[in-house]
């Protein structure tokens, strides 16, 4: 029997009761008793994004979200900077040219953050109708300081933020870090499968009536808001997944899950180096943990070969790090016994591969929780 556990960042494990919410019947959108359900979700998400303004569910992954801000508050002739940090910045850069913008970009290494005294500087000479960047840059478990950016955006610039794998992983508070829009996504934080985008927008801020996208205009969405409903046929079963995740969100507390994913990426920043292993970013995030693979091992081989002989999915990197790094998830449905499992996969199949580490790691790792170190 093969059973395949995920720690890769998304999709991420699912919780056997939001699944079984997916088979309940599928009932018609036009209707009173779906407007009762998507009012449910209402205030729960605006809880989750910490805004008060509006929260979109679309029926899409979290790229959708990602062009839905760009399509809804950003036109062609626009002056746009992106920090690009890695995978999903380039996407910010790709999504903006492919709506016709030519966006500036300040790229750096991956694995590192973006400097806040090069984007003063960027800023000192241009006003920016935006700024693009992510919450955690997924492609290398990197976490950006939002917080210090917002605080020196000029009030007419608007932040915008993917916060796909970075949202319940990682600290974020919307209105407070003046973020304008915030892009999420169903399959990872929230421990759902894919298929849910989320767009969470700041209080009375207008979105453009003539949007560079007809299936993404949140004009339409407003409009549609207002009576109970989407603009057009949603996820029916996957919103009623949505309520009970956001019920078992509020019942564990958002507090309670930060608390929760720093632990567990304490724990696996602690037992990689005790490998002798060196971690690949230098601003790590709570929700995914990226390490470098040992000289002389394959690392692709060596994952596929972790996931057929014990079922543990761990992801490969991506692009030029692809067999050079790895990606340890530990965000969504995941507590310190799975993390503990994984690690322990982890240092099997980097023997396997021939990196010869000593079991002690995982030993001196246990007595650290033990004792409280970690």
């Amino acid at each position: 029997m093969r059973k395949e556990i995920l720690f890769s960042p998304g999709p991420t494990n699912v919780p056997a009761d939001i699944l079984l919410e997916g088979a309940k019947r599928t009932i018609h959108h036009r209707t009173g008793e779906f407007a009762g359900i998507l009012k449910t979700l209402t205030a729960p998400l605006k809880k989750v994004f910490g805004t008060d303004g509006d929260v979109f569910i679309l029926t899409s992954s979290g790229t959708g979200a990602m062009e839905a801000a760009v399509a809804n508050f950003v036109s062609r002739d626009d002056e746009v900077l992106v920090l690009n940090i890695g995978a999903f910045g380039k996407r910010w850069v790709n999504i903006l040219k492919i709506h016709g913008l030519n966006p500036e970009v300040i790229e750096y290494p991956w694995g590192k953050t973006f400097n806040l005294n090069e984007v003063r500087e960027k800023i000192k000479n241009k006003t920016y109708k935006a700024v693009f960047c992510q919450l955690s840059e997924t492609s290398t478990g990197t976490v950006n300081d939002i917080k210090s950016l917002g605080e020196i955006l000029p009030e007419e610039t608007l932040l915008i933020v993917d916060a796909v794998s970075g949202l319940l992983s990682d600290e974020f508070q919307m209105d407070n870090w003046k973020v304008d829009v915030c892009a999420s996504g169903s399959q990872k934080g929230f421990m759902m499968p894919p298929g849910l985008a989320f767009i969470a927008v700041k209080k009375d801020l207008e979105y453009l009536k003539n949007p560079s996208s007809f299936y993404f205009s949140l004009d339409s969405a407003k409009k549609s808001l207002n009576k109970g409903q989407t603009p057009w046929t949603p996820a029916v079963n996957l919103l009623y997944q949505l309520v009970k995740s956001l019920k078992m969100i509020e019942e564990e507390g958002t507090d309670n899950i930060m608390k929760r994913h720093k632990q567990l990426a304490k724990i696996t920043r602690f037992a990689v180096k005790e490998m002798g292993l060196e971690l690949f970013s230098s601003s790590p995030s709570n929700g995914v943990t990226a390490v470098k693979v040992p000289d002389g091992i394959d690392g692709t081989l060596m994952l596929e070969n972790i996931s057929n002989k014990y079922g543990v999915r761990f992801a490969n990197g991506q692009g030029e790090y692809k067999g050079k790094i790895f990606r340890v998830a530990h965000m969504g449905y995941v507590n310190v016994p799975d993390v503990l499992m994984a690690l322990s996969c982890l240092w099997l199949g980097l023997n396997e591969a021939g990196a010869k580490i000593d079991s002690s790691a995982i030993a001196k790792t246990l007595d650290s929780i033990k004792n409280a170190a970690i």
